[in-house]
């Protein structure tokens, strides 16, 4: 009778030791093909530069748009373009510049993809997936999901904001959407515009 339950015991330690192997063999493929990558909700993804097989990846979980954010002359948009599209998913470049202060028309186009159902689940990217990615995703918090801008800003720190990005952080801590006349009239809170009132 011990014996049987040592031997269970020994079996139970074996699969869960497997299923961890494989579950961190998996991720760690994950993370190699898309790095820094989350979900922030069921039609927004975000994430670091992917390789190849990370744009696969991304077909096969679903996502038909990828956002690229990505200066231009960072990497060539052409390559990232045809990857893309060859899979089947829709390439949309708004490039910003890291380490300055985005222009609203960009976070605007941005935001208009992420509310934008038609446009699938979108999966948005610059090089590292965390400054001018968690801008947008912070920004995305503030008008989407009616979070405090600092909540939003503390979420982009956690998730890889450098101290450095002074600029992308004013910009998420001054922003405030505003409600246009349209979703005003219908009573519609969760429908804001995607425009940062000037102070």
């Amino acid at each position: 009778m011990q014996y049987q339950q040592h031997l269970r015991r020994r079996t139970a330690i074996l699969c869960l030791t497997a299923s961890l192997t494989l579950a961190s063999a998996w991720a760690s493929s994950q993370n190699e093909n898309l790095p820094n990558f989350q979900k922030v909700d069921d039609h927004v993804y975000r994430g670091a530069q992917p390789t190849d097989s990370g744009f696969k990846d991304l077909a096969q979980l679903g996502v038909k748009t990828v956002v690229d954010l990505r200066d231009i002359g960072e990497h060539s948009q052409a390559d990232e373009q045809r990857v893309v599209t060859d899979l089947g998913m829709r390439y949309v470049s708004i490039p910003m510049h890291g380490m300055s202060t985005p222009k609203d028309d960009q976070v605007a186009a941005v935001q208009k993809l992420f509310n934008d159902t038609a446009s699938g689940p979108v999966f948005v990217h610059c090089k590292r997936g965390a400054d001018r990615t968690g801008m947008v995703v912070a920004v995305y918090r503030i008008s989407h999901d009616q979070w405090d801008n600092k909540k939003a800003l503390n979420e982009a720190k956690s998730d890889g904001m450098s101290f450095f990005e002074r600029a992308l952080q004013h910009y998420v801590m001054s922003y405030k959407p505003v409600v246009t006349l349209a979703t005003a009239g219908a009573g519609s809170s969760s429908s804001l515009a995607d425009t940062r009132a000037v102070r």
